[in-house]
């Protein structure tokens, strides 16, 4: 039976913006991945804020955002789960759920790529998935070979940037979007209509700074 491919991206999406929809479209092409498969974390554990919008909410939106995007897909494995969420967790229980034939490429950004030692079970992570790495800003593909150097030995700098992909430079911070909603900027074009009217219909992001989490690949 012929191998097929499963592109998976865990993030807060909070709130979901192009970038999350346009690029991974693109690496899916790039790595032969049928699907895409959007994770929505509950709690990332290296980066844990307590202003993070309502699982409800950023699900709804995830859901907007993803309307017309024929090879996506939601699973809310994460949301359901109590406690932090570990991507060795996630990709277990996914690699128990799906057939033996689907091979799993993990979408991170390249400074998780450069933190990626810091991972629970990062050795395991590489047995269960390949990374599918997007260089973004502030880094391209020059800078981030030299910060690999920097914290690899020269076997694995090669490995990462095998396994990286290059994208356009898109450059939408949630956690900027966040701020720039609450301060009342024009945010028009960073986010589709439908996920706009979302978040002025609720209220969302009111009174906020931004908060600091960032999305684990955007």
């Amino acid at each position: 039976m012929a191998e097929k491919r499963l592109l998976i991206f865990g993030g807060t999406f909070d709130p979901p913006h192009l970038a999350h929809t346009s690029l991974p479209p693109q690496v899916a092409r790039a790595r032969c991945c049928e699907q895409i498969l959007y994770v929505p974390t509950a709690l990332n554990p290296l980066k844990p804020d307590p202003q993070v919008t309502a699982a409800a909410h950023r699900l709804a939106m995830l859901r907007l955002a993803l309307a017309g995007v024929p090879t996506a897909q939601i699973n809310t494995l994460e949301l359901e789960r109590s406690g932090p969420s570990f991507t060795i967790d996630t990709l277990q229980t996914l690699r128990g759920d799906l057939e033996s034939e689907v091979h799993l490429h993990l979408l991170i950004g390249s400074d998780q790529a450069l933190d990626f030692k810091r991972w629970r079970d990062w050795q395991r992570i590489l047995e269960l998935a390949t990374p599918a790495v997007m260089v973004r800003p502030p880094l391209d593909m020059a800078a981030y070979r030299q910060r690999l150097a920097e914290r690899y030995p020269p076997d694995d700098v090669a490995r990462w940037c095998a396994w990286s992909v290059e994208v356009p430079q898109v450059d939408i911070c949630a956690t900027r979007l966040r701020a720039d909603i609450a301060a009342g900027k024009d945010v028009v074009g960073l986010l589709k209509p439908a996920v706009l009217a979302y978040i002025r219909e609720h209220g969302l992001y009111r009174g906020r700074s931004g908060g600091s989490t960032l999305e684990r690949a955007l």
